[in-house]
C-alpha cells in the first residue's frame, strides 16, 4: 500500500463568518486522517470572516489564512487556494459545507485504492436552522444529485470536490470569469482530458439548506447568468433563445429529485418559478449583450 497522499483542503469564503466557523471546527475535529492543511482563502470580506479565520489559524497550526482582493469570484479564490496548496490531493469545500470526522481519510482511502482522479462527495442538504421554511423545505427536496451530474454532465459541485494534484497541473485552473458553472466547465475539462472521475457515495458533506425565497432567487439568478457565460465562451449551455429554457421544467425529473417524503405539487411549483428567474436573466443579459452588438458597443 503506498503512503497516504498529502491533503490541501481550499476553503473558499465571503462575508460568512458563521460558515466557515462551522467548517473549521469540522476539519479540525478530523480523526485518523492523513497529513493535511487548509487553504482558506478570503474573497475580500466586509465582515467579521477574516478574524474568525485567523484565530482558527493562531491555534491549529495546520489552519492558512489568504486572501483574493483582485477579483470577486468563488473561483478565483480557490484558485488562490491551489497556488499556495502543497498537497498531492486537492479537496475543495465550500465555507458553509460540515463534513464527518473520518472525511480526509476516506478521501485519502479512496485515491490510495483505485485509479481514480477526479471525486464528487455524497452531499446532503440540511436544515440550519430552528424552523421549516416551504423555501426550506423546496432545498431539502431537491438537494444536489451529484451521481447524477457526474453521469450525466461530467462535472461535481465544487461544495465537495476532490482531485489529485496531476489533474489541476494537466487541465489548468478554474475559469475565475464564470459567476456560476465553472465546476461544470473544469469538470468538462478533466473529463475531456481522459481522466477518471468517480462518485463517493459514503464520503457525506452536509450542505446548509437555502431558507427564504431572496435566497432561492439569488441563486437562480446567478446560475442563469452563469448560463449566459457558458454559452457564450464554451458552448456549454443552451442558447439563450432557446425554446427548451421556456418549457416548463420535467416533471419526472423533478420527482426523480424529490425526496419522497416532501410534496411534488407544491416543489414543482416552486422549481417552475425558479426555472422562469433563471430563464428571465438569461433573455434579459443575452438581449443586453445583443444591443451593445448592434449599437457598436464594444465595452
Amino acid at each position: 500500500m503506498p503512503d497516504s497522499p498529502f491533503v490541501s483542503v481550499v476553503v473558499p469564503v465571503y462575508n460568512d463568518p458563521e460558515g466557515v466557523k462551522d467548517t473549521l471546527h469540522a476539519l479540525v475535529d478530523q480523526r485518523d486522517a492523513p497529513a493535511f492543511e487548509v487553504r482558506v482563502v478570503d474573497n475580500d470580506s466586509t465582515d467579521e470572516t477574516m478574524q474568525v479565520i485567523e484565530a482558527f489559524a493562531a491555534d491549529h497550526p495546520e489552519i492558512y489564512c489568504h486572501t483574493e482582493t483582485e477579483i470577486q469570484s468563488s473561483y478565483a479564490a480557490r484558485n488562490t487556494g491551489i497556488e499556495h496548496a502543497g498537497g498531492d490531493v486537492i479537496v475543495f469545500l465550500d465555507a458553509d459545507v460540515v463534513v464527518e470526522r473520518t472525511c480526509l481519510r476516506d478521501i485519502s482511502r479512496t485515491f490510495e485504492g483505485s485509479d481514480v482522479d477526479y471525486v464528487g462527495c455524497n452531499v446532503q442538504m440540511y436544515n440550519p436552522g430552528e424552523t421549516d421554511t416551504f423555501w426550506t423545505k423546496y432545498d431539502l427536496a431537491m438537494g444536489l444529485p451529484v451521481e447524477h451530474y457526474l453521469r450525466r454532465k461530467r462535472f461535481a459541485p465544487t461544495c465537495a470536490l476532490a482531485v489529485r494534484r496531476e489533474v489541476i497541473e494537466a487541465v489548468g485552473t478554474f475559469d475565475d470569469e464564470l459567476v456560476s458553472g465553472g465546476d461544470k466547465e473544469f469538470g468538462n475539462r478533466v473529463s475531456e482530458a481522459g481522466f477518471r472521475m468517480g462518485f463517493a457515495e459514503g464520503i457525506v458533506a452536509k450542505h446548509p439548506a437555502r431558507t427564504s425565497l431572496k435566497r432561492n432567487i439569488q441563486k437562480s439568478t446567478r446560475i442563469g447568468k452563469g448560463q449566459v457565460q457558458l454559452w457564450a465562451g464554451y458552448g456549454l449551455a443552451a442558447h439563450p433563445v432557446s425554446y427548451t429554457r421556456y418549457l416548463p421544467p420535467d416533471p419526472q425529473r423533478v420527482r426523480n429529485r424529490r425526496d419522497a417524503q416532501f410534496d411534488l405539487v407544491s416543489i414543482y411549483l416552486a422549481e417552475i418559478l425558479l426555472k422562469y428567474v433563471q430563464s428571465a436573466t438569461v433573455l434579459y443579459l443575452y438581449l443586453k449583450r445583443l444591443l451593445k452588438r448592434v449599437s457598436g458597443d464594444t465595452t
